[in-house]
């Protein structure tokens, strides 16, 4: 294979990552080196964030980093009406599921190591897990108190379900199939910082027709 044609493969392959990239991103998406690593590898050439930054600028966005800046996604900027009503369609969708993720990363954390947060990266073994959640009736209480839960009996089937929710989500990715080795990615990442958002700040923004009672209710 002649030099062109090499040259030619390589930009056709980083095209095709690029387009990855940006796919991602306004899918929602968060891009890390667990759930995107060829994408997560081209976003840490300066030039390349310079290039999506000027492209989703033309739609009133940009890049932003999670708590560990492990991950990326995109944000809007400024908060003109139209961009107040993405935010609460976002900061909606997550309210809908807040009671979950709460409840799903205090299990795990109580499961793996009570004082500190999941972080991108972290290996999650399905079987150490079924172990300790087995030997545990609190946490078993925990797992089967989640809503990924409610259609199972066994602590095996519930776990599974949770696992496979979270696989879903994305906020983890297999790492190793044949010993049921996953791995946390840094999505898992924004979820803990909206939380600690919504936590600092009491209410969400723009939601002024929600009583107060259940506001708070989010976090019980």
């Amino acid at each position: 294979m002649d030099s062109n044609a090499l040259s030619n493969n390589h930009a056709s392959g980083h095209s095709e990552t690029y387009r990855q990239l940006i796919t991602t991103l306004l899918g929602g998406g968060v891009v890390c080196p667990w759930s995107s690593p060829a994408e997560s590898r081209l976003l840490e050439k300066s030039d390349i964030q310079n290039k999506v930054n000027s492209w989703v600028g033309e739609l009133g966005m940009e890049l932003a980093e999670t708590s560990s800046g492990r991950g990326h996604y995109l944000v809007y900027r400024g908060f003109d009406p139209a961009v107040r009503l993405v935010a609460r369609e976002i900061f909606s969708r997550v309210m809908k599921d807040l009671r979950f993720y709460v409840r799903m990363l205090e299990m795990l954390m109580n499961t793996l190591h009570a004082d500190t947060t999941l972080v991108a990266g972290e290996e999650l073994r399905f079987t150490e897990l079924l172990n300790q959640v087995g030997q545990s009736p609190s946490l078993q209480t925990q797992l089967g108190e989640l809503h990924s839960s409610k259609k199972y009996g066994a602590v095996k089937e519930q776990l599974e379900s949770l696992f496979q929710r979270m696989t879903k989500e994305g906020l983890i990715v297999e790492a190793n199939a044949k010993h049921s080795i996953y791995q946390v990615t840094a999505r898992i990442e924004l979820i803990q910082d909206v939380i600690l958002f919504i936590q600092d700040n009491e209410r969400l923004p723009e939601i002024e027709d929600e009583s107060p009672a259940a506001r708070q209710g989010y976090l019980t």
